[in-house]
């Protein structure tokens, strides 16, 4: 029989193989996201929207759309950092993020590490005169290490594809800054390991926030029902985000989700601040954001829960490449 210290450095070494191997699918697969498609389009992709998509203010009595709602890609990076910031923007951003997280608890070996890389492209169509953009952002993991509770109530893990999340939201900004966001969240039960894998879950989602030239905040709440299992299980979930801006493309904020089981009454809450800055990469100036966050949770489970979480994020953008619906 092994001892303890043996389990301990096996422990040791496979968590030092997920981190390595996680730490080179996401690189790969970023780099694979970064692709884009300016070798094919023509130089208008990148150019404002005509000016007959937009309703003339002189006719309709409307402000001046704010500039968030553009599908251009600024060359400015402080205007772009502030655009990727937004959640109701038009911009194409093929988002990566590998989160390291600490788990703990007292259910036996809660103290480990698993890490997780999450692809989250944003998918936006705008609408002509000035309607807001419909947007489409799928979250696609895959978690390594990943800890759940086993049958016999011990802390075991995972190399797992995890379960599959879309957001199909129509959101707008208005020229003084209010920001405004409604639709539905799905959960697709789509994680390859049964016992991490969740119900399907469907529900309303909005959002409501501020923009301004040096700041940006709001607040995101979903309410979601799980099927077709019973009784139907209920989650209140969302995500409260502030980023102020630096200048040259940096910010300093933070984004953390934070979740509520109304049947386990259980509460995943954190704190989190951080930093990212907008790049231009190669010889056609590539936009490209990256950042790192650290979240501290004030409250999570009592058996199994995150202690605090490293978020790495790369975010290409690419210029959006179909017109006004």
């Amino acid at each position: 029989m092994r001892s303890a210290t043996d389990l301990s450095r096996e422990g040791h070494r496979f968590g030092s193989l997920r981190f390595a191997f996680a730490m080179v699918a996401f690189a790969a697969l970023t780099l694979c996201g970064s692709v884009t498609f300016a070798d094919d389009e023509p130089a208008e992709a990148t150019k404002p929207a005509a000016a007959d998509d937009a309703a003339p203010s002189s006719a309709s009595g409307d402000k001046a759309p704010h500039p968030h709602m553009d599908t251009a890609v600024p060359s400015d990076k402080d205007a772009l950092a502030a655009k990727l910031s937004n959640p109701t923007a038009a911009v194409m951003a093929m988002k990566s993020f590998l989160d390291v997280i600490y788990y703990r608890g007292s259910a036996p070996r809660a103290h480990r590490a698993s890490f997780t890389y999450s692809f989250q492209p944003a998918f936006p169509i705008a609408t002509k005169g000035n309607k807001g953009n419909l947007i489409f952002r799928p979250l696609i993991p895959v978690q390594f290490g990943e800890p759940y509770i086993d049958s016999t109530g011990t802390v075991d893990t995972a190399v797992a594809f995890g379960n599959i999340s879309l957001d199909s939201v129509h959101g707008k900004t208005w020229s003084n800054g209010l920001m405004f966001m409604a639709g539905v969240s799905t959960l697709f039960p789509t994680n390859s390991k049964p016992e991490l894998r969740a119900d399907w879950a469907f529900g309303p989602e909005a959002m409501i926030g501020h923009v301004s030239k040096k700041a940006i905040a709001g607040a995101l709440v979903a309410f979601t029902w799980s099927f077709p299992g019973a009784p139907r299980k209920q989650t209140v979930s969302g995500q409260y985000f502030w980023y102020i801006n630096l200048g040259e493309g940096w910010q300093v904020g933070s984004g953390p989700t934070w979740s509520y089981s109304r049947e386990t009454k259980i509460t995943t809450f954190p704190l989190g601040i951080g930093f990212r800055k907008v790049i231009t990469l190669g010889k056609k100036k590539q936009p490209v954001q990256v950042g790192a966050e650290g979240w501290m949770y004030a409250a999570q489970a009592d058996a199994l829960g995150p202690q605090w979480t490293l978020r790495i994020t790369i975010a290409p953008v690419i210029p959006i490449p179909w017109g006004k619906i």
